[in-house]
């Protein structure tokens, strides 16, 4: 059939160019959301929720925006055009941190501590090596921190850093789990090709499994179901790594699917 005069006519129109999304806008470090997430929600559900946990997450989430912003600025050089999201989610951060700081003032105890972690990632992103291994097991710590932060919040203050043995384990294990994935996530992507990030994720996925389940054996702390899911994760820091070596194995796609369940299982297991 013959293209009509109006068909011609609509494909000879200069098409317009779709506009690009100013860059730190969107955190695109998609492993992180179950790192900012889970430490706060067992914190929460261990402890029972309260009207402050909704700012403080508020406050959190954005928070983690603005670094994510900020980050992108620091190693940009401070150019401009990745100034926008740092200025509002900035006054954003601003804004929720002073609610939460009216809502939860005795929160001011933790600040001490993520001081000094927030000006370690701030350098790092400053001299481009905010993806280096202890730029990320920096952000691992200031992450599982929020779960006795939450527990805080959970008993108006009457805790502080003096949470319970179980919330302090739960911390640590949640550290482990997050502080392997560092290692593990390396050993599949960048460092896929290093024998020395393929051995030190394995043994420290091993080290950890053979402590937690030592606890277990020791103490009520944890459950062997959680046992279970951690020696799984050794099978894990072994097997995938080395298959994708002979171009095979999980794509990263699968990777991160997989990294997904294994969070969930990680998170169902501690709270038994």
């Amino acid at each position: 059939m013959p293209t009509s005069s109006h068909e011609v006519a609509a494909n000879m129109r200069p098409r317009k160019k779709r506009r690009k999304r100013q860059p730190g806008w969107v955190p695109n470090y998609h492993g992180a959301w179950a790192m900012i997430t889970i430490p706060p929600i067992v914190g929460i559900i261990e402890g029972g929720f309260r009207p402050a946990h909704a700012v403080l997450l508020a406050f959190w989430w954005i928070g983690y925006f603005l670094f994510f912003a900020g980050t992108l600025w620091l190693k940009s050089g401070f150019k401009a055009r990745y100034r926008p999201p740092v200025f509002v989610y900035g006054v954003a951060a601003g804004v929720l941190g002073i609610v939460t700081a009216a809502a939860a003032p005795y929160l001011w105890q933790w600040v001490p501590a993520f001081i000094p972690l927030v000006l370690a990632a701030g350098w790092a992103a400053y001299r481009r090596r905010e993806r280096n291994l202890g730029s990320g097991l920096d952000t691992v710590v200031a992450a599982c921190l929020l779960l006795p932060v939450s527990w805080d919040v959970a008993t108006a203050g009457a805790a502080g850093w003096s949470a319970t043995p179980a919330i302090w384990i739960q911390t640590a294990l949640l550290f482990g789990y997050f502080a392997g994935t560092v290692f593990y996530v390396k050993t599949n992507i960048r460092e896929r090709r290093s024998n020395g990030f393929l051995a030190a994720s394995i043994i420290w996925h091993g080290a950890w499994c053979v402590g937690i389940s030592a606890l277990a054996g020791l103490t009520s702390y944890v459950s062997w179901w959680h046992v279970a899911v951690w020696a799984f994760l050794v099978i894990r820091a072994v097997l995938v790594p080395l298959a994708r070596r002979t171009g095979g194995g999980l794509t990263v796609t699968q990777i991160g699917f997989l990294e997904v369940a294994t969070s969930i299982l990680v998170t169902i297991t501690l709270l038994l």
